[in-house]
């Protein structure tokens, strides 16, 4: 996929709390967001609806944006009222423009139709694409084992529930690798994932029984030109929603070490009046299942603190589920990343 410099993110109706792919391009800034769209507008700038996020403009259709940008990436799942769905008047007159005025339109997730024969004809009138970077790859033929292993770091992240960061902690261990001048690379697994980092895997639209081999293809073709490669986990073991992709993740990807993420004060599984497992149990359960193909250890934990007050308590929770996990552990994003990527061995 070409790199995008600068770019507008579609989120209509849905910032900030349902938009997590234009939050993630903000925060990491690859390509540059100029712009967020969003039809709903609760405030003129990102930071005021986010306040770890800078200062975006957020206006309301794509003719409102003041800078010039290079593709409008669609950041929203388009496809949440069910695959037949169809697009939003307000989608539909922003990808024109966006097709119009000669940029590329970028998808990732279920929904959007890409063959659509207008759509189509303003691209090629224009001179931009349509580029859908989380459609499943092609089907490959299957080997017995990896010849020999990958020559780089391979690094899981993997949760105790969904939506606790599995995918913050990736992109925080890539980014804090390369400031500190390893060559690191993400794995994408989301539609997020594919968003920042180029063609990738976006799971939920692979069946799972193939995500074993999309995972290990990514792992194999990446592993020979990188140092470390962080495969950007989703989801949970234990969680009915999730469940079944883990041992795709953990049995494709057969990482170094695993990253076990959490979110303090979780003690229900998400969408489920169900205990959570201890972190010891965890850490037992997610050993125990990658260990027939290829062991492993969780070798360091991330701790999402967002719903804890002061630094100082979420510093006191850290140490708490470090004591637990029996690993070093941080929160990724409120402080910063050293304890994870002391954890990895690079050789």
């Amino acid at each position: 996929m070409t790199r995008h410099d600068r770019i507008a993110v579609l989120a209509h109706g849905r910032f900030p709390d349902d938009a997590r792919a234009a939050i993630e391009l903000i925060r990491y800034g690859r390509p540059e967001v100029v712009a967020v769209i969003d039809t709903a507008r609760r405030s003129p700038v990102t930071s005021q609806l986010v306040r770890t996020l800078p200062q975006i403009p957020i206006v309301r259709e794509f003719d409102d944006v003041d800078e010039p940008v290079d593709a409008l990436y669609v950041g929203i799942d388009l496809a949440r009222d069910g695959p037949t769905a169809e697009l939003s008047e307000p989608v539909r007159r922003d990808v024109r423009a966006a097709l119009a005025a000669g940029g590329d339109v970028v998808v990732s997730r279920a929904g959007f139709p890409v063959d659509d024969p207008e759509f189509e004809r303003l691209a090629a009138d224009g001179g931009g694409r349509i580029v859908d970077v989380g459609a499943p790859p092609p089907g490959r033929p299957r080997e017995d084992d990896r010849s020999a292993d990958v020559d780089a770091e391979v690094l899981l992240t993997v949760g105790t529930d969904r939506y606790v960061g599995t995918s913050s902690t990736a992109f925080e261990l890539v980014a804090a690798a390369r400031e500190r001048g390893v060559d690191a690379a993400l794995v994408p697994m989301s539609h997020v994932g594919v968003l920042l980092e180029g063609p990738g895997v976006s799971l939920d639209r692979v069946p799972t029984g193939r995500v074993h081999d999309a995972v290990d293809g990514l792992v194999r073709e990446r592993g020979e030109r990188h140092d470390l490669l962080v495969v950007e986990g989703q989801g949970a073991i234990c969680h009915p929603g999730s469940s079944g992709q883990i041992c795709g993740l953990l049995h494709g990807a057969r990482p170094d070490g695993l990253v076990l993420c959490h979110s303090a004060g979780r003690e229900l599984m998400h969408g489920y009046d169900v205990d959570l497992p201890s972190i010891p149990a965890y850490v037992d359960l997610y050993e125990r299942l990658a260990a027939p193909v290829a062991p492993t250890t969780v070798i360091a934990g991330a701790l999402n603190t967002m719903n804890v007050a002061t630094p100082s308590a979420a510093r006191e929770a850290v140490d708490d589920f470090a004591e637990r996990l029996g690993a070093p552990a941080t929160d990724p994003l409120r402080f910063d990343a050293d304890a994870l990527l002391d954890a990895i061995d690079l050789g």
